[in-house]
């Protein structure tokens, strides 16, 4: 469509914002319905529906307002998925949130590949019919998988207290660990909105190798999740997530410093396997200072992390017209100062 850096960064906060405003009230929906099968079941034709309304248009707002909507249907499904999970296995947290991550990222694996060749062919409406395939197929499998779907461990029916959620996450630890979080989400949506202008207009990568690219960063992070996740349910979490961010944010600022494929690629494996492997270990840590009603609190996390992250899209964006070497370097910035600010507090085993 022939956007400039502000308006790719524009698109990719909107989705954020999309997806953040959606999760909080599906993580109360995931702890006062005894059915959330049919929930869960709902968010595949809400995201089907919307990205083949985005594909028919070609007006620039029209397609960021439906795919800002699309997102917002991917995003109510994870906190009710992530809380039925933890719920099923509660001395297992990080391994079963690592699980989450490693399946929700094979998309996120083949979608860059898929598209980066779909384009070389056809236009990016076609492309994102095709890419809504997978969602409609799901959408259709899940209707006999929905009734599997587990009731929540304690059913709050209509009761909802606002008063104890506030009050667990004004906790300093809690807080902190929002905090992380927060930085987390802005650091990588900074970088996947910025990254592949980077190697398409700097290091001249073509739309397939820029694909390859995108999911080599993501392959790295999810195959080895789950992995992380059930190290740190046996030996503790601080200084797991402490070491990910930091060391994710030092590789990333080297993906600026490199040159040629060679280096590129083996950089960008690394920086997906420290920055997105920890991610479950930090979602762990913020259940564990809080406490029951998983759902909720997973909804909150996210509403609130990657709400405030579309902030980091358009930072990105900004930076991005000025050098796009400074977007990357900007998402490596806070994935460290996010290490930081999570290594004073404590955690349990």
């Amino acid at each position: 469509m022939g956007l400039t850096p502000v308006q790719v960064g524009i698109l990719f906060a909107a989705r954020q914002l999309g997806s953040g405003l959606s999760q909080l009230p599906a993580g109360f929906i995931g702890d006062h319905l005894r059915r959330r099968g049919r929930f869960l079941l709902a968010t595949f034709w809400w995201v089907s529906v919307a990205q083949l309304a985005a594909s028919g248009s070609a007006n620039y707002w029209v397609v960021v307002g439906f795919l800002t909507l699309a997102s917002a249907g991917a995003g109510a499904w994870h906190p009710v998925a992530m809380g039925v999970m933890t719920q099923w296995m509660p001395g297992r947290k990080a391994f079963v949130l690592g699980m989450h991550l490693m399946g929700g990222t094979v998309a996120e694996i083949t979608a860059p590949l898929l598209v980066g060749v779909l384009l070389m062919h056809l236009s990016w409406n076609q492309a994102l019919v095709i890419n809504t395939i997978p969602t409609i197929i799901l959408g259709l499998v899940f209707i006999k998988l929905a009734p599997m779907v587990i009731a929540p461990p304690q059913f709050l029916g209509g009761r909802v207290d606002i008063r104890w959620l506030v009050k667990a996450m004004l906790q300093p630890g809690s807080l902190a660990v929002l905090l992380a979080i927060t930085l987390h989400n802005m650091s990588l949506i900074a970088f996947l909105s910025m990254a592949p202008l980077y190697f398409q207009e700097v290091l001249g990568f073509s739309s397939s190798l820029t694909g390859l690219g995108v999911s080599l960063f993501l392959i790295g992070g999810a195959a080895i999740s789950p992995f992380v996740g059930y190290i740190s349910d046996k030996i503790g979490r601080k200084l797991m997530a402490t070491g990910g961010l930091i060391g994710g944010g030092v590789c990333a600022w080297f993906i600026t410093l490199a040159s040629g494929n060679v280096a590129i690629f083996p950089l960008l494996i690394i920086t997906g396997i420290l920055m997105l492997s920890v991610r479950s270990v930090i979602i762990a840590m913020a259940l564990e200072k809080v406490g029951h009603r998983e759902s909720t609190v997973l909804g909150l996390i996210s509403s609130v992390g990657e709400g405030v992250a579309a902030l980091g899209a358009v930072l990105a964006g900004i930076m991005g017209g000025i050098n796009l070497a400074f977007a990357v370097i900007l998402a490596a910035i806070l994935s460290v100062i996010a290490g930081m600010v999570i290594w004073p507090v404590t955690s349990k085993r």
